[in-house]
């Protein structure tokens, strides 16, 4: 059942790519795709190092009880590259991954299971309420933008207050240990004692989280920032495309476009890489913005360009990681 529903997503987000390309001029996306180059792909490329290098920061300092070290650094970003290669391939959006990162946190850097998951809740946290403020920004830009129909602006309205009201419950059932206090409600039920052990491991993350966010703020908004720092990075990538495509961009159009586009892939989440969905974004801001919907669907190939391409790292890297010895390189606590 659970493969026929993945090829059943996967059947989805090719028909949605079918009606994006069928109702757009080919010839002129090609044509735009030529102009970008090596240079140019290796310009993009580059941009998204510097976002996975500030979004694995932003998961290095959800560990309060590490130092930030440079060695640390590294191997994190080697175990998020894996993680996040699952991420983009399986049907369970953001997080069919995660629990790939706390394998390989466990075993070659000898972080316990609970210690890794709490951390990968930290920094999902993170990421999402940089989301949220980058969101917010595109949002408020997108309201004196003359060049966008009402509707779209609806639509991005109801989905931003949905997102937003949906971090806030989820950062107020970690800060307030809701979880645990539910969790306590079972285990006084008949079906707490088959439940223990679930139960004790939730109680044990929820005190996790609450001693992060009580004793290591600073940790917390440096994470956020790195996470903001991240999804702004996306709106400087489009410009750069843009550019190289011979139609400038303006930095605060970038940011409302790239807003756009992950508040659908966000909503999207159910679809693998958001095929489909993200094409029909990009062309219908962009063509909405420039006038020209073969500029939109260009600049959505060069993305999913660059996602497959580090997708095959991920998965490179994986081959290059199951060599080593367990328990390796492990960080010595602060």
């Amino acid at each position: 059942m659970q493969h026929l529903i993945r090829y059943a997503f996967v059947a989805l987000g090719l028909a949605l790519l079918w009606a994006v390309v069928t109702h757009t001029d080919l010839a002129q996306v090609g044509e735009r795709l030529a102009q970008l180059g090596l240079l140019g792909a290796g310009a993009v490329l580059s941009l998204y190092l510097v976002a996975f290098a500030l979004d694995t920061a932003a998961w290095q300092m959800t560990f309060a009880a590490r130092r930030a070290t440079l060695g640390w650094w590294l191997r994190l970003f080697e175990i998020k590259l894996i993680g996040e290669a699952v991420n983009n391939a399986t049907p369970l959006g953001s997080v069919g991954g995660e629990p790939v990162k706390a394998l390989l946190l466990r075993k070659y850097l000898g972080v316990p299971l609970r210690d890794g998951a709490a951390s990968l809740v930290l920094a999902k946290t993170c990421v999402m309420v940089g989301l949220v403020l980058f969101l917010s920004t595109g949002f408020t830009l997108m309201l004196f933008s003359a060049r966008l129909s009402g509707s779209m602006k609806l639509v991005a309205g109801a989905g931003l207050f949905g997102f937003a009201a949906a971090i806030a419950l989820l950062v107020a059932v970690q800060r307030f240990q809701l979880a645990s206090r539910a969790g306590g409600w079972i285990g006084r039920s008949r079906y707490g004692e088959r439940l223990k052990r679930w139960l004790e491991a939730l109680t044990d993350m929820d005190r996790q989280l609450l001693a992060f966010y009580s004793g290591h703020l600073n940790r917390f908004f440096s994470a956020v920032l790195f996470s903001t720092g991240n999804w702004m990075l996306g709106a400087v990538e489009l410009m750069v495309v843009m550019e190289l495509f011979g139609h400038p961009l303006p930095f605060a159009d970038a940011i409302v476009v790239e807003a756009l586009a992950q508040l659908v892939r966000a909503g999207t989440f159910f679809i693998p890489l958001s095929l489909g969905a993200q094409e029909g974004t990009f062309m219908l801001a962009l063509g909405a913005i420039t006038g020209t919907p073969a500029l939109g669907l260009a600049v959505a190939f060069v993305r999913r360009g660059r996602e497959i391409l580090w997708l095959l790292l991920g998965l490179l890297m994986f081959w290059l990681v199951a060599g080593r010895p367990t328990h390796g390189g492990a960080p010595k606590r602060g």
